[in-house]
């Protein structure tokens, strides 16, 4: 079975914005518990898993990389209007 994460929450960590370029912090909570960090600046995108619980996909308790090949699909899911 493939994971498909569904985007639950999202909530506005911190916004950086300097002279031409603006960073953006996320925490997205997905429908199974998971936290993750959503970061948006000059284009690049890049997620890491916060530590509130095991990885749903390899149920490691540590840093892993499984959630980068979801990068473009959770932040398809989040919308600007849905921060709070």
């Amino acid at each position: 079975m493939t994971y498909q994460p569904l985007v639950k929450s999202v909530v506005l960590s911190t916004q950086t914005k300097n002279n031409d370029s603006e960073l953006v912090q996320l925490i997205v909570t997905l429908q199974d518990a998971t936290q993750l960090r959503l970061i948006r600046g000059d284009g690049i995108k890049s997620i890491t898993r916060l530590l509130t619980n095991p990885c749903p996909i390899c149920r490691k308790d540590f840093y892993c990389k499984c959630f980068d090949r979801f990068v473009e699909e959770i932040d398809g899911q989040v919308e600007e209007k849905d921060w709070k």
